[in-house]
């Protein structure tokens, strides 16, 4: 039976695998990234940078605001919770959620981007829920 290898170690292999035939990388079908409109980008780098409860939820509600601005309507993006310590999925509306949100973090996607906190409150989260 051949050893086990590590997710790392696979995945050096691969990238030397790459590097060794330039054409297999060239073959590959490149993904524009979308960038967040530069609003929403300087929002969120509030959003992650929040020290204190106050400062990260009204970081959220402008993000928010931004993303609505950029695309000229009222947007909420799709948004999902994961428990630190288990790594569990939580649902938007798991009372734990709400009850301790420190405990979670949010992954919000915005155009293919997947953008994550951790949320100081619950009113960091709240306004994810929409109106």
């Amino acid at each position: 039976m051949p050893p086990r290898r590590s997710p790392v170690s696979i995945f050096a292999l691969a990238a030397m695998g790459v590097a060794a035939f330039p054409a297999a990388a060239q073959v590959q079908p490149s993904i524009p990234a979308t960038t967040l409109p530069p609003g929403a980008q300087d929002a969120w780098g509030q959003v992650r940078a929040a020290l204190t409860p106050a400062q990260q939820a009204n970081a959220v509600r402008r993000f928010l605001s931004a993303l609505a601005a950029s695309e000229g309507r009222p947007t909420l993006p799709p948004a999902d919770a994961r428990d630190i310590a288990s790594g569990r999925a939580v649902s938007l509306d798991d009372p734990a959620l709400s009850q301790r949100p420190q405990a979670h973090e949010i992954t919000i996607t915005v155009g293919g981007q997947f953008l994550v906190f951790r949320p100081l409150s619950r009113a960091s989260v709240e306004p994810l829920f929409g109106p």
